[in-house]
Order: structure tokens, then C-alpha cells, then sequence
């Protein structure tokens, strides 16, 4: 582990190497774990980046009761190891009294699995049904689960007709379970997968899976392309002339991605199975308003990461401010957190409960200028 801490302070990234400053003893405290370096940062920074927007709002309107509210944010480095080292480091700082973690799904595993042995309310910003199915008593899960997305999909694309699907999907376990979802689904809806393919991160070529998918002819084509390899795939779907219409994971769409595949207009009309926060720029009414907050605090129209960061630090507030402000009183908070409206939908848990967002936050979007707008 490289050492790499960082803290946000008065809504400033500060960035040390070695230990964090410590806080204030008047602080609130929030633990915090991100991918701000390795694979994952492409798409984990921007989760952090509506963390910290949100936290740095909370300040500007007075914090906690008065007190400045003091994110410690720990580098998980992408690496699922690093990710438990730095968790056991908040949560034996006893001024910490809940723990964000903005990682990937199989590192957030790593740390849902020891989260009931230190008793800390912890939430994590990432889409896998496993966690929080099984539910663990500690552990959280604020996004809706991969479930949401795949069912919202295949039900958008039988409704147009489009009943031969193929998929792409990454050879890990969560790019597994993404897959028997997608075939589940299709399945109840009478929509074929024509083509099921695999690759793994490490790939450099994809040209061999992408001729199968083309061969089959289908209707619709799905890729659950996340991180490194999200670039390179897409270019070769354009190479390939592969012209059917096209769904990626959200998850793909950053500054990165962008700049890869020379430009926002090189990714006009792609579709996604995407959280309705990252729609939000065409909204009304409250997520109107909590979006150009948002927007406003960053400099930026917040994308769909930026609101799941701020979702998430907004549903550890709403616990925060409805709690006697103790782990223990945080984490029967977040159990009584009934249709709580953020951004990308409502929030809800219960005493066996973990999920967080369901069905009714995940739409289908389609990019236009590097903006999701609903698709019809």
C-alpha cells in the first residue's frame, strides 16, 4: 500500500502521504474508502468527487449541529486486500461513526464480509445483488442492485420489439452475475440471447468475441464493459460496424472513456440501464433542484457517478440527523430510512433490509452530448 490518504476539509481535497491529519475533536467524523488510484479511479473518483460536494454543501449550511463535518478518505489502490487494511483503520478510530466506501462490487464484498465483526454502519456505492443478499447487519448497499438494472433492460427491450438480444460481459464473478441475470430475465420475457460472451480485463483484443456477436445477427447488443478494457471495446464495435443499437454499462461512461473514443459525439445514441439521477438534468421538482445543487457545488452538470456519490453521503446525513449520533444509534437510523428522496429515486431499508434504491430508481438513458436523457 502506497500510503495514499486523503482528506476533505472545509470542502478542500487535501492529499498527504503517510497519516491523515487528525480531526478536530469537535468534528463529525465520517469514514471514508475509495479507488482513487488503480483500475476502478476512472469511474470510483467520480462517486468520490459527489461524496465530497454533498459533505462540503452539509458544512456551508452549518454541518452537524454546529460541528464541521470531517470526511477521513483512505485509497483502497482498486485492490480488494488494501480495501480491508484501510477499513480496519477507520473503524478502530472510535471518533468514526459510519464508513462510505466507494469501491467496486468485489472489493465492497471483501468488506461486507468482516463488517458485522466491527460493528461500524458501513454503506457502499456499488450495484452487485450479493451485497445485500444475504443481508449483513452493518453492511449497506446504496445503489439499486444489478437485479434493477438487467429487469429494467430486457423489459425497455422487449417493449420495442427487439426480441434476439447478444451480451458481453466481464469473466468475473460480478460480470458473471450480471450475465445469469440478463439470461434469467430474457428468458421470462421470451427475448433470445443469440450470443453470450466473455472477456477478461487483462484483454488487450476482443475482436474474436465481437465477430460472434455480429455473426448472430441480434436485435439489440449489450456490453457490461467496466473499466480499462471499456475504451478498446468500444472502439471495436465501431470498426467491427457493428450497427445494431447498443446498451453499455454505466458504469463506463467517464472523463476517461470519453477522451479514449476521441469525444462525447463518438457516443451519441448509446443506451444504458442507468440510475435516474444520472437523468436528472431533465428533471423537475425536488430532483431539479437537489441536482443543480449538486451541479452547482461541483462546477459541473453532475454525471451519473457524481450523483450515486451524493445519493449516498445524502442517506448518511438523513441517518447522522436522525440519530443520537453513535454507531449504534446511526445504524438503527439507517434501518428506519423509509422512501428517503434523493437524486436518483427513494431509499429504503428495514431491520433485514439492505438494499437501499430498487426498480423505481433505474430508467433507461440514452447519451446525447455526453448526457443521459430518458430513452422512450
Amino acid at each position: 500500500m502506497s500510503g495514499l490518504i486523503l482528506r476533505m476539509a472545509a470542502g478542500v481535497v487535501l492529499l498527504t502521504i503517510g497519516l491523515a491529519p487528525a480531526a478536530r475533536a469537535e468534528d463529525l467524523v465520517i469514514g471514508g474508502i475509495g479507488s482513487m488510484t488503480g483500475v476502478a479511479a476512472s469511474f470510483d473518483r467520480a462517486v468520490v468527487e459527489g461524496i465530497q460536494a454533498y459533505i462540503k454543501v452539509w458544512n456551508m449550511q452549518g454541518g452537524f449541529k454546529g460541528r464541521h463535518v470531517n470526511l477521513q478518505l483512505l485509497d483502497d489502490e482498486s485492490n480488494a486486500a488494501t480495501a480491508v487494511t484501510v477499513y480496519r483503520k477507520l473503524v478502530e478510530d472510535k471518533s468514526v461513526g459510519i464508513i462510505i466506501a466507494a469501491s467496486p462490487s468485489q472489493t465492497l464484498l471483501a468488506i461486507k464480509a468482516i463488517a458485522d465483526d466491527y460493528r461500524v454502519p458501513t454503506i457502499g456505492s456499488a450495484t452487485v445483488v450479493q451485497l445485500a443478499v444475504p443481508p449483513a447487519k452493518y453492511f449497506f448497499r446504496s445503489l439499486p442492485g444489478t437485479d434493477a438494472y438487467m429487469l429494467t433492460l430486457i423489459n425497455w427491450v422487449k417493449a420495442h420489439g427487439w426480441m434476439k438480444l447478444a451480451i458481453l460481459n466481464p469473466s468475473s464473478a460480478a460480470g458473471q452475475s450480471e450475465a445469469g441475470l440478463l439470461k434469467k430475465d430474457a428468458a421470462a420475457a421470451g427475448v433470445q440471447i443469440v450470443a453470450a460472451e466473455r472477456y477478461n480485463d487483462t484483454d488487450t483484443n476482443f475482436t474474436a468475441q465481437l465477430v460472434n456477436i455480429r455473426n448472430a445477427r441480434p436485435d439489440f447488443f449489450y456490453c457490461g464493459i467496466i473499466g480499462g478494457p471499456s475504451v478498446t471495446i468500444f472502439k471495436q464495435v465501431k470498426q467491427l460496424h457493428l450497427t445494431m443499437p447498443i446498451a453499455l454499462h454505466s458504469s463506463a461512461f467517464n472523463p476517461n472513456f470519453y477522451r479514449g473514443i476521441g469525444g462525447v459525439k463518438e457516443a451519441d445514441g448509446v443506451y444504458s440501464p442507468v440510475e435516474r439521477g444520472g437523468m436528472a438534468g431533465s428533471a423537475s421538482g425536488l430532483v431539479a433542484k437537489l441536482y443543480k445543487e449538486a451541479s452547482d457545488a461541483m462546477g459541473h452538470p453532475a454525471t451519473n457517478l457524481n450523483t450515486a456519490g451524493w445519493d449516498t453521503a445524502m442517506i448518511v446525513a438523513h441517518a447522522i440527523e436522525t440519530s443520537n449520533d453513535t454507531r449504534q444509534g446511526i445504524l438503527v437510523a439507517l434501518e428506519n430510512t423509509q422512501d428517503l428522496p434523493v437524486i436518483g429515486g427513494l431509499v429504503s431499508y428495514g431491520p433485514s433490509d439492505r438494499r437501499g434504491k430498487d426498480e423505481r430508481s433505474v430508467g433507461i438513458g440514452r447519451l446525447t452530448d455526453g448526457h443521459f436523457v430518458e430513452a422512450k
